[in-house]
């Protein structure tokens, strides 16, 4: 098992060592070619690597996480030190020029944090035949937030909630839809002993959602019609309460779930349950494995009451297919593992791209399992592979 750095430890790496990714193994038959896109845990700025490991561009802001679109520009935040709430979101064109901000959701802030989505792509990352549109360009953008509610607002929490609240913006900055997850605790699948033991807990933070998608075109709407799959609903994950879900649209209600109950006959038992995960989505149309789940299982103890699941000291990637709970692939070694952060992102080659957060661990392996690049670097929340011309054809 990796070592567990400490928060202290992390920032002196960042402080020492920047940005650099030191490349351990590359495998260029067997990669799928492109710059990688890492968003560090601590720091000012978003570099781009190659794949040995050499910086290739640099921009003035980081992000949590960051996202590239199309033309080159990227998705980031005003922070310097820190990433837990985000008080202004940003594009930045290639040549690091504001294109557009927003701040103005709940108190002058964005309140984001762990995740948003653009138009014209569901999940954020390469998808072959998809653009993502950004505000600066007309496009709406969906923001994981922070809300906090007041013990007279709920009867969630007997203090102070950190409710977990998923919003559009339109490109002038008015919000266009909202839901907010304290709305919606009956569809969460909690028994008694679960809400109880998120009552009288000392966190405030009770879900701790750390994922939004869009479902974005796919099989199971297209040509089995199952309206849970429609192309405008959310897939969203909650890594306190060991639940996956998708929200419909339109009623704001979950129409499919796995967890937070992984007993026998329950779906995702045959899984043995995920435990703090990250990073669910439905792999997009056009790339290999396309219709399933795809998530970065962490492996930490986590869970509510006597639904809770005891951590198993290693993480490993699944993908499941959402209409029968089967598993179709996984990945996990006696290596991996990383108790937060981390992400899973399906390439056009087949391969599977992983980010092991709190070690600075990027990883791309075969749909055989075979590692054909692997970095070491500074902490990371998420990265993503992006194709060369995002950034080459914008220089």
């Amino acid at each position: 098992m990796r070592c567990v750095r400490t928060s202290i430890i992390m920032l002196i790496f960042v402080l020492l060592f920047g940005c650099k990714y030191k490349v351990t193994v590359h495998n260029p038959e067997k990669v799928w070619p492109g710059y990688v896109l890492p968003s560090r845990s601590l720091g000012s700025t978003t570099s781009v690597i190659d794949l040995d490991g050499s910086i290739v561009k640099t921009y003035p802001c980081p992000g949590f996480p960051v996202k590239m679109l199309n033309d080159g520009s990227i998705i980031c935040n005003n922070l310097k030190v820190g990433r837990l709430v985000v008080p202004e979101l940003r594009q930045v064109s290639s040549g690091g020029d504001v294109l557009w901000s927003f701040r103005n959701w709940s108190h002058n802030s964005a309140k984001q944090h762990h995740d948003f989505q653009l138009s014209g792509n569901p999940v954020g990352y390469y998808v072959p035949g998809m653009a993502m549109v950004g505000p600066a360009d007309g496009g709406n953008i969906l923001i994981m937030a922070n809300r906090t509610l007041a013990p007279w607002e709920q009867d969630i929490h007997f203090g102070f909630l950190k409710d977990d609240v998923v919003y559009e913006v339109d490109p002038l900055g008015n919000v266009v839809w909202e839901w907010s997850a304290s709305d919606h605790v009956d569809d969460m699948g909690f028994n008694d002993s679960a809400l109880k033991s998120i009552r009288r807990s000392l966190s405030n933070d009770w879900l701790h959602m750390n994922t939004v998608s869009y479902i974005g075109p796919n099989k199971w709407y297209e040509e089995f019609g199952d309206e849970r799959f429609h192309p405008e609903n959310l897939i969203v994950g909650s890594a306190k309460s060991n639940w996956i879900a998708i929200i419909d649209k339109k009623s704001g209600h979950f129409v499919w779930r796995m967890g937070p109950d992984y007993s026998e006959g329950m779906p995702g038992a045959n899984l043995g349950g995920v435990r703090f995960s990250h990073n669910a989505h439905l792999i997009p149309k056009g790339l290999p494995g396309e219709g399933n789940i795809l998530i970065f299982d962490n492996g930490t103890s986590s869970g509510r009451g006597d639904l809770k699941l005891k951590g198993v000291g290693n993480s490993r990637v699944l993908e499941f297919n959402p209409i029968d709970f089967t598993l179709v692939w996984e990945y996990s070694d006696d290596k991996l593992f990383s108790p937060n952060m981390s992400s899973a992102q399906r390439l056009p080659n087949g391969n599977t791209f992983i980010t092991e957060g709190l070690s600075g661990t990027l990883l791309e392996v075969t749909a055989d399992k075979e590692l054909v690049w692997e970095a070491h670097g500074p902490p990371t929340y998420r990265s993503y592979r992006i194709p060369f011309e995002w950034v080459s054809s914008n220089e």
